[in-house]
């Protein structure tokens, strides 16, 4: 019997990677459906790095689910958001309802819930988000003996390292090819959570990478990144060993995802003799879905070009005017492009801030205030919207009328009359930290503990002098290669240890890996660790001391479990967290003892871009805050004018039991050699010295999470 048209399509797509589409809301799972994609990902109302999408309820999933499996397609829930103490009983509950509904995957940031999965959840699939950091081999390597089945790579590897990781381990992997680009790897960003405690990790980034900045005369979007598109790549790409190519998203409409994923689609499946054409096919579908200039991302890898343009806007969607006037209840628009009622409209203010999306609920002529349904490119038309706009702000058009969602769920009612059964809460949460590592129960009596870490050799001297219990200088190629001629006699190696880099680019994985091996081989036994891939470089750690640094972001009692388990001794707290964690954390079970960092001049940024920006020179917002680029190594940093300092919340810090703290002169403007004893002198005193901010000591930890308030 010959095969059916249909049967020899999905024997074909067996053999390609896995079409993985976003959807925010119902109409975007249905319309990324029926579009092609092989695989949806979305995220609940809560835990979930797209926080102001709209998302979706348990409720929804146990529909959702058997809608998407009885047409071949599987369903992966985004739960990667970070999780605050504050949140941790709620995170047991929805890890419950996961494993009684049974998604295909559940996209992780935070290592809490692997260790939670691995102990209580075991029939959990886990994919490893890109928030996670994976960059190299190494770290696709640490990451899947740490539980995950999938690891979603970096966004800034260039094709040669994509090939070369996927050559180099067995874990499946998982790539972006279309969608917005981050200025900073993903995971390292800490601007939006700095500047108003909006977290990227929380999934609530307000982009300030996107605002127009000024340096001396010259004025630019100089940190705001085009989009990405993979279309021309796609045949190189699925010759590798990729599991699914993934579509950025969540936030976009319903027919921004039709376009984007049928555009793949057609590519994915056309076949050798065709490609060219439906490549060419597939870029005027894109041409459809409104987005910021499309460029090739880091797939060049040194010859990637066009990923920065400074002199444009880095608003998403097709500009379409500009508010001329404001009146009662209307406002006079000059267009550029033509509207209709109902488009999804979004506002980006002078200073270039995007503003959240509205509809138009009327266009009305200039002339005669008549109500019309369209007005085209070159007139000025009266607009009316549920939100105030104001004058000077620039209008792009993100999509067109919604349907009524209550449409879309009736279909997914109609079709799925008896939802899969799940759980709503955890049976047994007292229990959950018995199987974890744990520090003495009575480490709230232990001496305190001082630490103080340094980012040049020529700064280890006075480090080393001062009555600091631990130092510790950054592992950068130039320290290394220095203390390797220098050396350390043993009194001096039991106080020091190395702190890893949080990121080693490919090309710099093997100097690392025998640097390593050199030094722990001459008796270096204490190591600070920075990203999941540093675990590949020390297999055996019983002669080790390890410690986690703030780079892996923990904020629960989960997370220092799971970095205790890992062999790590001490774990540096998020920089991102709030005194009120802090307080509800020491409560808990301690699986590795925390450090809380009491002085910091931490890069907001971290990028693999080269903006056109003068090094060591500041450059401002609109509103004067200032920043100051450097660069070293290939890595790119962004600072604020001024560090982070706890010094003067000492005394709460030592009540709640903290007993281990860290001051980190690693990182910022270069320093004064006055530095060290002018801050220690501030810690001996419980305050600082010099302008300074307290990140999110007094912030609200969780923000708007109506679950919790049921919950309480």
């Amino acid at each position: 019997m010959e095969p059916t048209e249909a049967t020899r399509l999905s024997e074909s797509r067996r053999k390609t990677p896995e079409l993985l589409a976003p959807a925010g809301n119902l109409e975007s799972f249905f319309a990324a459906l029926e579009s092609g994609a092989d695989a949806v990902y979305l995220g609940l109302k809560e835990l979930n790095a797209r926080a102001l999408a709209p998302n979706f309820t348990l409720d929804d999933l146990a529909r959702i689910i058997p809608y998407a499996h009885a047409r071949d397609a599987a369903v992966h829930v985004a739960l990667n958001s970070l999780v605050t103490a504050l949140e941790f009983p709620r995170i047991l509950d929805l890890l419950q309802s996961l494993a009684d509904l049974a998604p295909d995957a559940v996209i992780v940031q935070d290592p809490g819930i692997f260790q939670l999965a691995r102990d209580r959840f075991p029939t959990l699939t886990l994919h490893a988000s890109t928030l996670m950091g994976a960059h190299n081999a190494a770290g696709v390597n640490a990451l899947a003996r740490l539980g995950a089945s999938r690891i979603v790579l970096a966004r800034e590897l260039s094709f040669d390292e994509i090939r070369d990781i996927t050559r180099t381990t067995t874990a499946e992997i998982e790539i972006f090819v279309h969608g917005a680009l981050c200025f900073s790897f993903s995971g390292l960003c800490l601007a939006s959570s700095f500047r108003g405690g909006h977290s990227g990790l929380q999934g609530r980034c307000v982009q300030p990478c996107r605002l127009k900045f000024r340096q001396g005369k010259r004025e630019g979007y100089f940190l705001s990144c085009n989009d990405f598109s993979a279309l021309d790549w796609i045949p190189r790409l699925k010759a590798l060993r990729i599991a699914a190519f993934k579509i950025e998203g969540r936030m976009k409409s319903a027919d921004y995802i039709a376009q984007v994923v049928r555009a793949y689609r057609d590519v994915m499946d056309a076949p050798p003799d065709r490609h060219s054409e439906a490549i060419a096919h597939a870029r005027e579908r894109l041409g459809l879905a409104p987005a910021r200039k499309l460029t090739q991302g880091h797939l060049e890898g040194e010859n990637a070009s066009g990923i920065l343009t400074p002199h444009r806007s880095g608003s998403s969607g097709l500009w379409v005017g500009n508010v001329l006037t404001v009146e009662e209840k209307r406002v006079l628009v000059d267009l550029r492009h033509g509207i209709r009622k109902g488009d999804r409209l979004r506002t980006e203010s002078p200073d270039g801030r995007e503003q959240k999306p509205f509809a138009v609920q009327a266009l009305l002529s200039l002339e005669t205030s008549a109500p019309r349904e369209e007005a085209g490119p070159g007139e000025k038309i009266f607009l009316k919207a549920a939100r105030d706009l104001q004058p000077g702000e620039r209008l792009f058009r993100i999509g067109g009328q919604l349907e009524d969602p209550v449409r879309w769920r009736r279909v997914l009612l109609d079709a799925v009359p008896k939802p899969r059964p799940y759980r709503k809460t955890f049976p047994a949460p007292d229990s959950v930290s018995d199987s974890w590592p744990t520090v003495p129960a009575r480490h709230s009596h232990f001496a305190e503990t001082l630490l103080v870490k340094v980012g040049r050799y020529e700064e280890l001297g006075n480090a080393m002098a001062s009555p600091a219990h631990g130092v510790l200088l950054t592992a950068s190629k130039p320290n290394l290669e220095r203390l390797a001629k220098a050396r350390l006699h043993p009194a001096q190696k039991k106080r020091f240890a190395w702190s890893l880099p949080p990121v080693i680019l490919p090309k710099d994985l093997d100097y690392y890996q025998r640097a390593v091996r050199w030094f722990v081989d001459r008796g270096y036994r204490n190591w600070e660790l920075n990203n999941w891939g540093h675990f590949d470089f020390f297999r055996e750690t019983e002669r080790l001391v390890l410690a986690a640094g703030h780079r892996f972001n923990v904020r629960n009692p989960a997370a220092l479990a799971a970095l205790g388990a890992q062999g790590c001794a001490r774990t540096v707290l998020s920089l991102e967290i709030t005194g009120r964690e802090i307080q509800r954390l020491l409560r808990s079970p301690l699986g590795s003892v925390p450090v809380v960092t009491v002085y910091a001049w931490p890069a907001l940024f971290t990028s693999r871009l080269k903006p056109a920006l003068l090094a060591g020179k500041p450059f401002v917002t609109p509103r004067n805050e200032p920043y100051l680029l450097l660069s070293e190594s290939g890595i790119t940093a962004v600072y604020a004018d001024r560090p982070v300092s706890w010094l003067a919340r000492l005394a709460p810090l030592r009540s709640w039991g903290v007993r281990c703290f860290l001051i980190d002169l690693s990182e910022g403007p270069r320093r004064n050699p006055k530095d060290l004893e002018r801050v220690l002198s501030g810690f001996k005193r419980g305050r600082a010295d010099e302008p300074f901010s307290e990140f999110n000591w007094d912030r609200e930890p969780v923000k708007h999470r109506a679950s919790l308030k049921d919950r309480r």
